[in-house]
């Protein structure tokens, strides 16, 4: 009698911890909410350069894309179709700005799979609660979620794909793949995290040919289809131009290092400087052919690729550190929040990505399951992919919130047994 007494009383405080759990999580989607509200009033917020381009691209998507247009071609072959096609299907039901709120949702459903995927990996109700608490608190995620951006929905398709990674059943697995497959119409560098993806698949997850081929079908048929589309535009094949433009960035960037070891120099600083510079020197303008363009600029960032090495690695290892490190201090002052409230909030979100970024550098010391050595290597893996871009950007952490959360939560009880020995090294 006793005993069933004792078992029902810890199934009450379960279900009550779950219900509480589950208040805190509403109360913070609400607050998510009212935020967003007061951030659609502000220009300033919404909007970035990279916005524009955005949405200038979706108000034709036919001749941004789909015909070879002469005016503004570097931002055609730049920027990918993806994001620019829905904005022009959302733009059909409401006024630009209250697009963000679309991020919202990507938000929502994010934070859905983060408390899945903790579960998942621990089968520990009180550390997925504490994941999903963590990912609505991060103000990271939270200030992207206010502008007409990519970062939000690309996190979230990303993390559809890498939560199905492990998966053998073949609707999940064709799922994840379509998921995959608009991210790679978003991000220039989906060509290289899908390479990831397969060979984790292969070499992790023992996953056979048969499903990964499965997973890749539609990330290869879009990426296919890019690839031809410019070829039929521009009479030249590519995925983007990005990649030639970054290269060509790092490279003169790394030079000026070496020059002066200044990162706020305009060559370092500034990613279109060294861009109109080269096209002011080869007298290209709007009435070039694009192809001649495109193929010069290729061959623009090859020609120094494997010069200054060794200032390579200084931007690399700047570009990294400000990744992982930088908190979104113009985006904060851009806000409607004010002082003192606005220092308060720069100094919470420092405080929060040291404690969260600590235990992902001392996650070595500890066993961990495939998914979460998977989702360490993606952190790295990405880290390396978008710290070629010199000085650095803390707005391309957003992707990998996610993951540092998850790194963060399933290895807590293994940072407490091991206090001792942290203590002692500090």
């Amino acid at each position: 009698m006793l005993n069933k007494l004792i078992l029902i009383k810890i199934r009450l405080n379960f279900l009550f911890m779950k219900k509480t759990h589950l208040l805190i999580l509403i109360f913070l989607i609400f607050a998510r909410l009212i935020f967003m509200y007061y951030s659609s009033n502000l220009d300033s917020m919404i909007f970035t350069k990279d916005s524009f381009q955005y949405i200038y691209l979706s108000e034709d998507i036919r001749n941004s894309f789909f015909t070879a247009k002469i005016d503004n071609y570097w931002i055609n072959t730049f920027r990918l179709p993806g994001y620019p096609i829905f904005l022009s299907f959302v733009a059909n039901f409401t006024t630009i700005k209250y697009i963000i709120f679309t991020n919202f949702i990507f938000d929502i459903i994010s934070c859905f799979l983060i408390y899945k995927i903790i579960y998942k990996i621990k089968k520990d109700n009180y550390l997925s609660f504490l994941g999903s608490l963590l990912f609505l608190i991060n103000p990271n995620v939270l200030i992207s979620s206010t502008q007409i951006m990519t970062e939000n929905i690309s996190m979230m398709l990303i993390l559809i794909a890498l939560y199905f990674i492990d998966s053998e059943k073949n609707k999940k697995i064709i799922f994840s793949g379509f998921c995959f497959a608009l991210f790679s119409l978003i991000k220039p560098f989906g060509v290289y995290i899908l390479l990831f993806i397969i060979v984790c698949k292969k070499f992790i997850f023992g996953i056979k040919f048969k499903q990964i081929a499965l997973f890749a079908l539609f990330p290869l048929i879009f990426i296919g289809l890019i690839y031809f589309n410019n070829f039929q535009n521009y009479n030249t094949s590519f995925y983007s131009t990005s990649s030639y433009f970054h290269i060509q960035w790092l490279n003169d960037a790394s030079k000026s290092l070496c020059d002066d070891l200044n990162f706020n120099n305009i060559r370092v600083s500034e990613p279109g400087y060294r861009f109109e510079e080269w096209k002011i020197e080869n007298n290209f303008n709007n009435e070039t052919i694009p192809k001649t363009l495109i193929e010069s600029l290729r061959q623009d960032s090859r020609q120094n690729l494997f010069s200054d090495i060794d200032c390579k690695i200084i931007s690399i290892t700047r570009s990294s550190a400000w990744n992982m490190f930088g908190i979104r201090q113009s985006n904060w002052n851009n806000s409607f929040i004010q002082t003192p409230f606005l220092e308060l909030t720069k100094i919470y979100s420092f405080l929060y990505l040291l404690v969260i970024n600590f235990v992902l550098f001392v996650s070595y010391k500890f066993e961990k399951s495939k998914l979460e050595n998977i989702y360490i290597l993606f952190v790295l893996f990405y880290l390396l992919i978008v710290s070629v871009l010199p000085f650095g950007n803390a707005r391309t952490r957003v992707l990998i919130e996610p993951y540092l959360i998850i790194i963060f939560v399933t290895n807590l009880k293994n940072i407490y047994k091991s206090r001792n020995y942290f203590f002692k090294k500090t």
